[in-house]
């Protein structure tokens, strides 16, 4: 019975150090993830901009032309 109990306490012990290393292991994960989604954030940002100035110059572009022509 003493064998049993020491035994079901070592399983225990193992299974709270496994549960203690996966939730690390969840935590280091989310972060990653975290960083990832506001670096796309970032860059879709600069896409947008970059997109507005596009339109832009080809407006300026077009104006100029019409100007010219």
């Amino acid at each position: 019975m003493q064998g049993e109990i020491a035994s079901l306490s070592s399983q225990l012990e193992e299974a709270r150090d496994e549960a203690e290393l996966n939730l690390l292991m969840l935590q280091q994960v989310q972060e990653e993830l975290e960083f990832y989604f506001v670096a796309h954030q970032q860059q879709e940002q600069l896409l947008q901009k970059q997109a507005q100035q596009l339109a832009r110059a080809e407006a300026l572009i077009q104006a100029l032309l019409e100007r010219l022509g």
